[in-house]
């Protein structure tokens, strides 16, 4: 049995569509419940009138979605959960593809569904990723036509958390999404730790999504998109705070100077935009955050069982559509791959 939690904050004009597509599957969830992050717009007065039958759960303020997910979890009656953020809506079929995918593999803890841009239907949006060393994530078939897109052969190294279905044991063992991160790198983060205690992550095939609007001010879409000033804050900081609480520390010895240049070169990007506040905010943030990731540090290492060097993967750093393509720029991200690739093929095999 399956319990769908829809993450909500001010998404009103996203929950129509959302929640009727949940209701539309064959079969639909067991229970669907909308966690709300305290909306003003209205939106769990929509749900009570509109969608009678789906339980809504006030978390009382906005404490981003990494807690409104562990709430939801927690409130759920059933062991598996799909988590869906508000802006998603499932096609046919979806649900029953996922849960498929899910039981088919004993070792799986989470399973994602293909994102399709939702003004692009037929082009990828997030189609899973691999864990970089660097703490970013790798995303395959980024912008690529959907019927172009090559199929992972076997689990993949991490989902993004849009749209996932989960066990309700490893998810709770594995301590769930980090609320100190509030949003971004938490996908990374909760693949990472399910992965090293030996738990798999799996992109299911027939599960297809459309992806609305993406989070206000911090989604990037296409080769104009803005990067605002708030993404680079949470670069800065949760970048690292996913580095101290999962990586062994001697893989983080051993990477410490490519850590360091793909800092520099970020920075550089930052304060180039003029994001010079953010960026050194979200350090002086992070500094803040070492006593409290030390301590998250001991619940995620609690039960690996898995090397560092058997989940991390080097490969071309992802971008935005249009970024570093060509010119000085365009040089630039090649010989930044390239070294990250020398490096990692120095210390992998020493990595802890």
């Amino acid at each position: 049995m399956i319990s769908a939690i829809v993450v909500n904050w001010n998404g009103k004009d996203y929950l129509a569509a959302c929640l009727s597509a949940l209701q539309a599957q064959d079969p639909p969830p067991d229970e669907i419940l909308v966690v709300d992050n305290h909306s003003d717009d209205g939106s769990r007065e929509f749900v009570a009138a509109q969608f009678p039958a789906v339980r809504v759960v006030d978390t009382g303020s906005n404490e981003g979605p990494c807690r409104a997910r562990n709430v939801g979890v927690a409130a759920a009656r059933h062991d598996q959960c799909l988590l869906v953020d508000n802006d998603v809506v499932l096609q046919p079929g979806a649900l029953r593809a996922m849960r498929a995918e899910l039981d088919a593999d004993p070792r799986a803890a989470m399973v994602q569904a293909r994102s399709l841009c939702a003004d692009e239907p037929d082009r990828v949006h997030y189609d899973s990723a691999d864990l970089h060393f660097l703490g970013t994530l790798v995303l395959h078939n980024w912008y690529r036509k959907l019927d172009a897109s090559p199929w992972p052969d076997g689990p993949v190294g991490a989902a993004i958390a849009l749209c996932v279905l989960v066990k309700k044991g490893p998810y709770l063992d594995a301590g769930g999404f980090d609320q100190n991160l509030f949003i971004l790198y938490e996908d990374n983060q909760l693949s990472y730790k399910l992965r090293m205690r030996g738990h798999s992550v799996r992109l299911a095939r027939g599960a297809l999504c459309l992806h609305r609007g993406g989070t206000s001010g911090l989604s990037v879409r296409g080769a104009n998109a803005d990067y605002s000033g708030r993404r680079t804050f949470l670069h800065s900081r949760n970048r690292w705070y996913v580095l101290l609480t999962c990586m062994r520390w001697r893989t983080l010895v051993l990477t410490l100077p490519a850590q360091l240049l793909y800092g520099a070169v970020y920075a550089g990007f930052g304060h180039a935009r003029g994001h010079v506040r953010d960026w050194w905010g979200g350090k002086v943030e992070l500094v803040k955050l070492v006593p409290v990731a030390l301590r998250a540090r001991k619940l995620a290492q609690r039960g690996r069982t898995v090397p560092d060097r058997d989940l991390l993967v080097c490969a071309p750093l992802t971008l935005n559509p249009g970024l570093a393509e060509s010119g000085g720029k365009g040089a630039l991200r090649r010989v930044l791959d390239r070294t990250f690739a020398i490096w990692w093929g120095c210390v992998r095999r020493l990595c802890g």
